[in-house]
């Protein structure tokens, strides 16, 4: 990890074996490396990525590795309440929101939206671009492979993006990012998930009285039934917590 002299180290607080950055603006912290070009991971913590990292080695690797681990999930802020360690929710779509309003009103303005079936990316520029006309949204949906993926990674690295949201799932866009951040070393690349979706107006974000009580999860399921499966990593999670 490179941190540059003049900004600060985050403290760590471990969950599950994985290191969470704490601290009181993320905000700040990211655009002070927008500014110095100094290339960043954001992983979004929560529990489900917690546990898939117990098993996917690859995965665990890629959050190790990241400059910046966020607390995005209320299991994982329990959890650390639960030891001691009080801290504030970092949700990855607000956080990303905040950076793509700081881009829409300073001089350096380019983005990349990557994810999403075909038209969320544009659809989702399109409503970002109507709040802050300066913005240079670059665009790509996530059903992208062979020549057409390699074709989609060279424009990344001819259009140096500032900021590169990536919302192609997890863990495949966490493990993405790690793979090719290379082709855009001075960025700041987010797996952002369904934030893309959200913006674009395909769905809808949990109703803030939901947010607020942590059960966002509860309306994530309610929208997407089959994620049934999935979900059941927040009791094994929770389990896990009691005895980690």
């Amino acid at each position: 990890m490179f941190i540059d002299s003049n900004l600060p180290t985050p403290s760590t607080f471990p969950v599950l074996g994985l290191q969470v950055h704490l601290l009181d603006d993320y905000l700040s912290w990211l655009i002070a490396r927008i500014e110095h070009k100094i290339g960043t991971h954001v992983v979004t913590l929560n529990a489900e990525m917690s546990m898939m990292a117990l098993e996917n080695e690859a995965l665990k690797q890629t959050i190790t590795s990241a400059e910046l681990v966020i607390p995005d999930g209320a299991g994982v802020v329990i959890y650390m309440r639960w030891r001691g360690r009080k801290h504030q929710r970092c949700p990855g779509i607000e956080l990303a929101a905040s950076l793509i309003e700081y881009l829409g009103t300073s001089n350096t303005s380019n983005l990349c939206f990557f994810g999403g079936s075909p038209g969320t990316a544009e659809q989702a520029a399109k409503a970002w671009q109507e709040k802050f006309p300066r913005l240079s949204i670059l665009t790509q949906n996530g059903y992208v492979a062979g020549a057409a993926e390699e074709e989609w990674k060279q424009t990344l690295k001819t259009k140096q993006p500032a900021v590169i949201l990536v919302g192609i799932g997890v863990p495949r866009q966490e493990l993405w990012i790690q793979e090719n951040r290379h082709l855009c070393p001075h960025a700041v690349w987010i797996g952002v998930g369904g934030s893309l979706d959200i913006w674009a107006g395909t769905k809808e974000r949990a109703p803030e009285w939901l947010r607020n009580n942590n059960l966002e999860w509860s309306y994530r399921l309610y929208q997407e039934p089959w994620r049934w499966r999935r979900m059941l990593s927040l009791p094994k999670f929770f389990w896990r917590s009691l005895w980690a």
